[in-house]
C-alpha cells in the first residue's frame, strides 16, 4: 500500500505515500542470521549476532545492509550453495541488528492505516453477509435464490444484474449500473454457511488470521489449515504454535486440519509427480480435503463458504488482476475475500514484527515464500534451502524423483534435478497404469475404446443427463435425452473393464464433450475427492465409492466441466498420441521449415514441373520437407496435385499475403501434430527457444519417436517462424532476445481468417452450434484461441463484424449471458473464403 525506502538510522525501512532517493523499487524482505548462515557468509570473514531481529534486507537475491547494496547471491540449486559476489570493500563486515523499536516507531502511523482499512474490510464483509444470513433465515420471502434469479435477469435483459442489500431489511435485484450509481451494496451471494480464515503457514495467511481475531467474534468464523503431506516441518510446528497463541486469548475459536484419505507419495504413483502442466496436488491435497470438511450438516451437499484468505497483488502478474472479493474463483461455492490485496511484503513482515507473532522458521532460513516442500513452481533458491535445512523431509520425494530418472533412463540425473527438468512431465507416458480411451472417430458416430476401465459406465453417464440402458450379454444399448433430443448410443463389451462406446449422430458438441469426460472419469477415477466438491445439491460422493443420488442430480455438469478431461487423474495420465487419428510422423519435415521464398517459387512456376530435379532452388533433402508443409497447409494433395485451396491461395497472395498465411497457419495446426502440440501447449507470452520445445514436448512424443527426431522437429518448427511470416507477422513465433522467441495474440486477425477457422472447426467437430466460452476450454484442442491465442475481447469484435457484414455467414449473439455462434448448414471453410474475399 506505501511506497518502501531505506531507514540508513535504523537499519530497517520506512514507509511513505511518496517517492524519495531511498525507495526501493521491489519490496524487500527481512534477512537473518539463519540465512547468511546457510549462504556461508560466517566463514568468509562476516560477523554478527545470532539475534531475532533481521540483519539485512534482500530484494530478490540482492542484499542490503543499511541502504547500501553488499552482495548478490548467485546460482544457487538443489545441490549448490549459491555464490557470494561482494560489492567492493564490503568483503568483510560486521553486522548490527535492525533497531526494531524505532523502526516500528517509524513506520507505525502507515501501519495503523493498512490495519484500520483491512479490518474495517473484514467486518464490513462479515456484517453484510452474516445481515444477509439473518434476513434469509427470518423472512420467508428471502429464501429464494436471489443469485439464480439474477442470472435469469441477466438473460432476459441483456444487461449486467446486481443483488443489493436494501436498508428495509430485503434484497433487490437491479442493474449493476444502476446499482453503483445509487451507492447500493452490492452483494456476491446472500447466503453463507461458513466464515473460514485459509491457514498456510505462510506470512500472509498469519496475518489474514490475525486481523479477523482483531475484527471478529471468535466464534463466527473457524480456522482451517490442509495439511497435504507436502508440509514444511516449520510450518506444522507454527500452526501448533498458533493454535496455542490464539486458544489462550480466545478459546472458543475453532480450529480444524483437513487431510486426504491417502498419502501423497501413493498419489504420485497412481496420478504422477506434480509438474507445470499438471498441478493436481493443490486441488488433490489442499482444497478438496478443506471444503470436503464443510459439507452442511446431516447432508452431502456443499456448504457457501466465505474465506478470508491472503492473497496479494505483488505476488503475481495473475494475482494483481484479482478483485477484493471474488466469488467462484475456484470453486462456485466459495466467496473469497482478500483483506490484503494491496498490501506489499514488507508491510506483511513489518505487522508480524509489530505484534510479535512468531515468524515461520523457513523465512529466517532464507524463503521467499512459504508453500509444499517440493513443487513444480518453486524455484532452484527453494530447492537449496530445503535441501540444506530440511533434507530428511525432502529426501522421499528427491528419491522418488531419482528412481523414475532411473527407470527413463535419463543421461545425467544431477543435472536433470539441478535444471529442475522433472518438472516439465507433460503427459502419462512413463507412469506405470495399464488404463487409456482411445477416441477412434468423432464423426459422424463418436467411437471409443476403453481399456481397463476403473469404474462401472453407468455410474457416471447419470451425470450427462436422463438415460435409458439395456444390456443383453456383451451388447449394451441406450438413449439420451440430452436438450429435448434423442442420441443412440452402444457399448460393446469385451468385459466389463474393457469394451467400445459409440455414440451414434454425434452432432452435439457438449453431449460429445460431456461424454469424453464421463469416459475419461470412467477409465481414470480413483475416488481423490475434488470433483465432489463441485457438485451443488450433494448428489455426488467420491470416497469410498462412488455414488450418485439421481435424485438429486441436475446435470449441471459441474463435476464434468471443473478441469481439463473432468477428471484430475485422467488429465494427468492420458497418454501422448492417445487418439488414433492424430498418428502424425513428425520425421516428415526433416529439420526444415516451411519457407516464404520457397513458397513464392513455387505459386509463381508451374506447380507441375516446379518438382522436377533443377527446377527449383531447393536442395535434395529440403524438397520432401517442403512437400509435406505443402499438403499439412491443404496447399498440394497426397499426390502432389495442386489443390482448390493451393489455387485460391495463389490468386490471392500478393493482394493480401496476411491472410492467405493466416490460412496456411489454421491448416497447418489441424493437420501438424507437431504444430498442433505448439498450438495447445505453449501459452501466450511465454518465451521458447528448440532445447526447451524438446524438453516440454518429449514426454508427449517419446512414445513414438526418438529424442533426435524430437530435437529435428523442433528445429524444422523454429524454422517456420524464423523464415515465415508465421513467426513474426502472426505472433507465434516473434523475436524475443537473442536466443528466444515469444508466442503473444495476434490481434489483427482478419474476419475472413476468423471465419474460416470457424468452418474449420465446425467441419472437424461434427457441429454448427457453437458457443465462445468453449474455446477457451482446456478442453478444446483446436481452433481460433488455440490457433492465434485470441483474447475474448479480440473473438467477439471479430464475430459482431461478421455478424453485422452484408454477406453475413453466421449469427452471433454476444448479448449479456449468451456467447452462441451459429453457423450456415452446408457451408465449407473453403465457401466461406469464395463468398467473402472479393
Amino acid at each position: 500500500m506505501f511506497k518502501v525506502s531505506w531507514d540508513r538510522e535504523t537499519g530497517g525501512v520506512k514507509l511513505s505515500s511518496l517517492v524519495g532517493k531511498d525507495t526501493v523499487n521491489i519490496s524487500p524482505r527481512p534477512v537473518f542470521y539463519e540465512e547468511l548462515d546457510l549462504l556461508g557468509l560466517n566463514t568468509l570473514g562476516w560477523q554478527y549476532p545470532q539475534c531475532e531481529e533481521p540483519l539485512l534486507w534482500a530484494c530478490n537475491k540482492e542484499y542490503y545492509y543499511r541502504g547500501d547494496l553488499v552482495f548478490e547471491a548467485k546460482d544457487a540449486n538443489i545441490y549448490d550453495k549459491a555464490t557470494i559476489v561482494f560489492q567492493p570493500g564490503k568483503e568483510k563486515l560486521k553486522l548490527k541488528p535492525v533497531n526494531m523499536q524505532k523502526m516500528l516507531e517509524h513506520t507505525k502511523e502507515q501501519m495503523f492505516l493498512c490495519e484500520s482499512e483491512a479490518i474495517e474490510f473484514i467486518r464490513d464483509i462479515y456484517d453484510t453477509y452474516s445481515g444477509a444470513n439473518r434476513m434469509t433465515e427470518k423472512h420467508a420471502a428471502n429464501r429464494m435464490d436471489f443469485e439464480s434469479l439474477a442470472e435469469i435477469q441477466e438473460k432476459k435483459t441483456k444487461q449486467k444484474m446486481a443483488i443489493v442489500k436494501e436498508d428495509c431489511e430485503s434484497f433487490d435485484i437491479m442493474p449493476l449500473s444502476e446499482a453503483e450509481k445509487q451507492g447500493k451494496k452490492v452483494l456476491k451471494a446472500t447466503k453463507i454457511d461458513y466464515f473460514l480464515a485459509s491457514f498456510s503457514g505462510g506470512k500472509d495467511s498469519q496475518v489474514v488470521l490475525d486481523l479477523c481475531t482483531r475484527a471478529l467474534p471468535p466464534d463466527s468464523f473457524q480456522v482451517i489449515y490442509s495439511d497435504t503431506g507436502y508440509e514444511l516441518p516449520s510450518s506444522l510446528e507454527l500452526y501448533d504454535e498458533v493454535q496455542k497463541h490464539y486458544h489462550e486469548q480466545f478459546p472458543t475459536l475453532k480450529f480444524r486440519t483437513a487431510r486426504n484419505h491417502e498419502s501423497v507419495l501413493n498419489y504420485w504413483d497412481k496420478i504422477g509427480t506434480p509438474s507445470d502442466k499438471h498441478r493436481w496436488c493443490c486441488a488433490v491435497m489442499k482444497t478438496a480435503p478443506l471444503y470436503r470438511m464443510l459439507k452442511l450438516p446431516n447432508s452431502n451437499k456443499q456448504a457457501k463458504v466465505l474465506a478470508f484468505e491472503g492473497v496479494r497483488s505483488e505476488e503475481s502478474v495473475k494475482r494483481s488482476s484479482y478483485e477484493r472479493i471474488g466469488k467462484g474463483v475456484k470453486h462456485s461455492f466459495v466467496t473469497n475475500a482478500r483483506p490484503i490485496l494491496k498490501w506489499n511484503t514488507t508491510e506483511i513482515f513489518i505487522y508480524l514484527f509489530r505484534y510479535n507473532l512468531t515468524i515461520n522458521k523457513a523465512y529466517r532460513m532464507g524463503k521467499p515464500r512459504v508453500g509444499c516442500i517440493f513443487c513444480p513452481f518453486s524455484s532452484p533458491w527453494d530447492d537449496m534451502v530445503v535441501n540444506n535445512r530440511f533434507k530428511s523431509n525432502l529426501a522421499p520425494f528427491l528419491n522418488r524423483i531419482i528412481t523414475i530418472a532411473k527407470d527413463r533412463k535419463i543421461p545425467n540425473i544431477d543435472e536433470y534435478i539441478q535444471e529442475r527438468k522433472w518438472r516439465l512431465r507433460a503427459s502419462g507416458n512413463f507412469v506405470s497404469q495399464k488404463s487409456s480411451v482411445e477416441f477412434i472417430k468423432s464423426t459422424p458416430h463418436l467411437v471409443a475404446s476403453i481399456s481397463n476401465a476403473k469404474i462401472d459406465i453407468e455410474k457416471w453417464l447419470i451425470t450427462i443427463s436422463d438415460f435409458t440402458m439395456s444390456r443383453n450379454g456383451n451388447v449394451a444399448q441406450g438413449e439420451f435425452n440430452f436438450k429435448k433430443k434423442i442420441y443412440a448410443f452402444e457399448i460393446n463389451y469385451k468385459d466389463d473393464s474393457n469394451y467400445t462406446f459409440t455414440l451414434y449422430n454425434a452432432s452435439d458438441i457438449m453431449l460429445v464433450k460431456a461424454l469424453k469426460r464421463v469416459l475419461y472419469k470412467t477409465t481414470y477415477c480413483i475416488s481423490c475427492e475434488v470433483c465432489e466438491v463441485e457438485c451443488p445439491t450433494g448428489a455426488l460422493s467420491v470416497y469410498p465409492d462412488i455414488k450418485i443420488d439421481k435424485t438429486k442430480c441436475t446435470h449441471c455438469h459441474n463435476c464434468l466441466d471443473f478441469h481439463e478431461h473432468g477428471c484430475v487423474v485422467a488429465d494427468s495420465l492420458v497418454k501422448s498420441m492417445e487418439n488414433k487419428a492424430k498418428a502424425g510422423n513428425i520425421s516428415k519435415y526433416g529439420t526444415f521449415g516451411i519457407r516464404e521464398e520457397w513458397l513464392s517459387e513455387f505459386f509463381a512456376d508451374s506447380q507441375v514441373t516446379f518438382w522436377i530435379v533443377g527446377n527449383s532452388s531447393l536442395g535434395n533433402k529440403q524438397v520432401p520437407s517442403f512437400k509435406a508443409w505443402l499438403k499439412d497447409a491443404e496447399i498440394i494433395d497426397s499426390k502432389n496435385i495442386l489443390t482448390e485451396f493451393g489455387q485460391f491461395c495463389i490468386d490471392n497472395m500478393v493482394n493480401d499475403p496476411e491472410l492467405i498465411w493466416s490460412l496456411i497457419w489454421i491448416n497447418i495446426v489441424y493437420n501438424s501434430e507437431l504444430v498442433s502440440w505448439f498450438a495447445n501447449n505453449v501459452k501466450p507470452n511465454h518465451a521458447f527457444n528448440r532445447a526447451s520445445l524438446s524438453e516440454l514436448a518429449y514426454d508427449y512424443f517419446s512414445s513414438s519417436f526418438s529424442k533426435n527426431t524430437i530435437d529435428y522437429a523442433f528445429q524444422a518448427l523454429m524454422q517456420v517462424f524464423n523464415y515465415s511470416p508465421c513467426g513474426e507477422t502472426l505472433c507465434q513465433g516473434a523475436e524475443y532476445d537473442k536466443n528466444h522467441l515469444i508466442r503473444y495474440e495476434f490481434k489483427e486477425l482478419s474476419e475472413i481468417a476468423l471465419a474460416y477457422s470457424l468452418y474449420k472447426f465446425s467441419e472437424a467437430n461434427g457441429t454448427t452450434s457453437l458457443r465462445v466460452k468453449d474455446f477457451y476450454d482446456e478442453d478444446c484442442k483446436n481452433g481460433i484461441v488455440r490457433e492465434f491465442c485470441l483474447s475474448k475481447e479480440t473473438f467477439e469484435k471479430g464475430l459482431r463484424t461478421l455478424n453485422s457484414a452484408k454477406d453475413r455467414i453466421l449469427v452471433a449473439n454476444l448479448s449479456m449471458g449468451l456467447n452462441h455462434i451459429t453457423l450456415q448448414d452446408g457451408l465449407t471453410p473453403l465457401d466461406v473464403l469464395k463468398k467473402l474475399f472479393r
